[in-house]
């Protein structure tokens, strides 16, 4: 079930990677100069900073398997009139109903996740979750050069297959929610509460400065493979390419040391001060380009501890079962917010200072970032819990107390004996 999901992920990353591959062709063969063309780049992050909360509330109203396929199938379609499109107005408007479906797959399919494994066990299936982003696209970066020798509208043709047919594979095999069903409106918490509750807030200023953080660090990158590392495209894309990925290492490190204990809160700040020591050593220009190239790698590993935590933080931080989807679209909005203007504010600080603002800039968002772990992310009690259908829809079900509504599989006979049992662990 995991591995289905995260293939949803993985297929969704492919959708927002193929942009940067081919957007030089793009470019070329629409004769774009080059703020437009960058809308190719921007479009998922300019969606998810304004629609990520309005998402996550219809992913908690609609059921997070229903959002998980329909955002696979508006990313194929949209893919495919992307493919077609004989100007670049359609192209962008089509990147633009691409990024929609998108942040709708990475909002439903953490949500069904978090919904169909026991709190106890979450933490690996999240870790696992969380290397979507950097397998995907580095999957379409080392396919890239292969794919654009038939043109740049192949890496679309492709990514709209792949989305269209996962879709397909999602409709027949993705996990229904068990018997649970959308909350009643006398069930669900009102939607300020949580747009207003600490724990939420506090995902999502955590993901803007990770988000921040690493756009805006990555920017280094072409320049240290201008040092003489790569002496072609292909060769700058594999060196990209194992850099992002090498930061699924990390998401699944940061897996096993929750499931061995430690807390989500820990990890984060952990990780983001050594990301800020790493962002100071990459600045050194006094280092040659291969120790800095490694340094970016260590700095991608050590960040992919961020992700993986605060995915699986976000069950134990939600106010309410009816709003683990709005939950995740904050998130989500946060990692927008911070892939769009970290690029920005990274140039702006390059071109003020140099390298060495860049990285003090840098290490500045991670040492905010430990600050809003420690003090901001509110420690769980016990694991938010959702309604069994059962009591769902009962006369006194929407007056039961928050504490005896659970997220996961109905619970076993033995769970139910020992109604305590089923406290967060991490």
């Amino acid at each position: 079930m995991t591995l289905l999901l995260v293939g949803a992920g993985l297929v969704s990353a492919m959708q927002l990677g193929k942009a940067p591959a081919a957007m030089q062709a793009a470019q070329a063969a629409f004769d774009l100069p080059l703020e437009r063309a960058a809308l190719l780049l921007s479009a998922f992050g300019v969606v998810g900073a304004l629609f990520g909360i309005a998402i996550g509330t219809a992913t908690d109203r609609l059921g997070a398997r229903r959002a998980l396929v329909a955002g696979l199938a508006l990313q194929g379609a949209a893919s495919a009139v992307g493919a077609a499109a004989q100007d670049a107005t359609v192209l962008i408007a089509s990147r633009l109903v691409e990024g929609v479906g998108f942040l709708a797959v990475i909002v439903a399919a953490p949500a069904l996740i978090a919904r169909v494994v026991p709190a106890s066990r979450a933490a690996g299936p999240m870790a696992a979750w969380s290397t979507f982003m950097p397998a995907g696209m580095a999957l379409m970066l080392l396919a890239s050069p292969w794919l654009l020798a038939a043109g740049w509208r192949a890496l679309w043709w492709v990514g709209s297959g792949l989305a269209l047919g996962y879709a397909a594979l999602a409709a027949w095999r993705a996990p229904r929610e068990g018997t649970q069903r959308p909350p009643s409106r006398g069930s669900a918490l009102p939607l300020h509460r949580t747009l207003l509750a600490r724990g939420p807030l506090a995902l999502l200023l955590l993901f803007m400065l990770y988000a921040g953080s690493w756009f805006a660090l990555f920017g280094l990158l072409p320049v240290v493979l201008d040092g003489g590392l790569a002496a072609t495209p292909a060769q700058a894309n594999m060196l990209t390419a194992l850099a992002i990925a090498s930061g699924g290492a990390g998401n699944l490190a940061g897996g096993a040391l929750l499931a061995r204990g430690l807390r989500p809160a820990s990890l984060v700040a952990g990780a983001l001060g050594v990301c800020a020591l790493l962002a100071l050593s990459v600045a050194m220009e006094s280092l040659g380009a291969w120790p800095r190239y490694g340094l970016v790698v260590a700095f991608a590993t050590v960040s992919g501890l961020v992700p993986s935590a605060l995915f699986a933080e976000v069950p134990a931080q939600a106010p309410h079962a009816s709003t683990l989807g709005l939950t995740l679209g904050m998130m989500m909005q946060g990692n927008s917010l911070g892939l769009v203007a970290g690029p920005a504010a990274g140039a702006a600080l390059a071109a003020a200072g140099g390298w060495s603002a860049l990285a003090a800039g840098v290490a500045a968002l991670a040492g905010t970032g430990i600050v809003a772990a420690v003090w901001l992310l509110p420690r769980p009690v016990a694991a938010m819990q959702v309604p069994r259908a059962t009591e769902a829809v009962s006369q006194h079900a929407h007056h039961r107390p928050a504490a005896s509504r659970r997220i996961g599989p109905p619970a076993t006979g033995a769970d139910r004996a020992r109604p305590g049992s089923r406290q967060h662990s991490v």
